[in-house]
């Protein structure tokens, strides 16, 4: 088991995730493997301090695989507000599990949950549908045409499909948008179509970011611009998802 201050240090290079860091961390803490990591992190979610699950979450955000999902999961049913909004931020290696989808669904359609936490599950939950083709894409498309149903998650689902891989999934959900949707939706959807997607320019280099900003379409909210898929992809130095 993994001390508090070796957890701390991996903290470190998984948030945001740093390859180049992390293999100086694990150097430097003796190359523990990746089931000793996740063993440490689970028995971290049983603390009663909150700050010490958020820690494991962090840490667990650069894992992946069934075990340490079963801390994600933990984290996402926490009682406590930061826990879950650190879970939430910590699963995109687990969007592939069904029971992330479930469990983002719920969060979504819990009205007394935090405003700010209700927005993410949707943004992950479509990015989930962007997966490619396993089962959780399933999980998730159903999910959001169960959402789509309602006008007050219509539009932050379309925002975050505009932001994905263009999957079938992705593209047939989009296609519903064009049909089904209003006529600022089906325009959005259609854009998306058509070889476009969303970006928020801090995933970019300075270069980038200079040039997108003065050769590309504005997307709301600020920040977010419309660039063609495959664009930039050189300069792109993460992968941001709203919450």
């Amino acid at each position: 088991m993994l001390s508090l201050d070796a957890m701390k240090k991996l903290r470190e290079a998984y948030n945001p995730h740093r390859p180049e860091v992390e293999q100086e961390i694990l150097e430097e803490l003796g190359h523990p493997n990746r089931e000793e990591i996740v063993e440490t992190a689970l028995n971290g979610m049983e603390s009663n301090d909150r700050n010490v699950r958020v820690l494991m979450l962090r840490v667990l955000g650069g894992q992946s695989g069934e075990k340490a999902l079963q801390g994600i999961l933990a984290g996402l049913q926490d009682e406590k507000r930061r826990v879950r909004f650190v879970a939430l931020q910590s699963c995109a290696s687990y969007l592939h599990f069904p029971e992330v989808a479930k469990l983002l669904e719920s969060m979504i359609t819990n009205e007394s949950e935090k405003r700010n936490i209700r927005q993410g599950a949707l943004m992950y939950l479509a990015n989930g549908a962007g997966e490619g083709g396993g089962i959780y894409s399933e999980t998730a498309v159903e999910a959001i045409k169960d959402l789509y149903l309602s006008e007050e998650y219509r539009k932050r689902i379309l925002f975050g499909l505009v932001q994905v891989e263009l999957t079938k999934q992705v593209e047939n959900l989009l296609k519903m948008f064009v049909e089904l949707g209003s006529k600022d939706e089906a325009v959005m959807a259609t854009k998306a179509l058509c070889g476009y997607y969303v970006v928020h320019i801090d995933g970019y280099s300075d270069e980038a970011r200079k040039q997108i900003t003065q050769t590309c379409e504005l997307a709301l909210p600020r920040m977010h611009y419309w660039i063609q898929r495959g664009a930039f992809t050189e300069h792109r130095i993460r992968n941001l998802i709203p919450t």
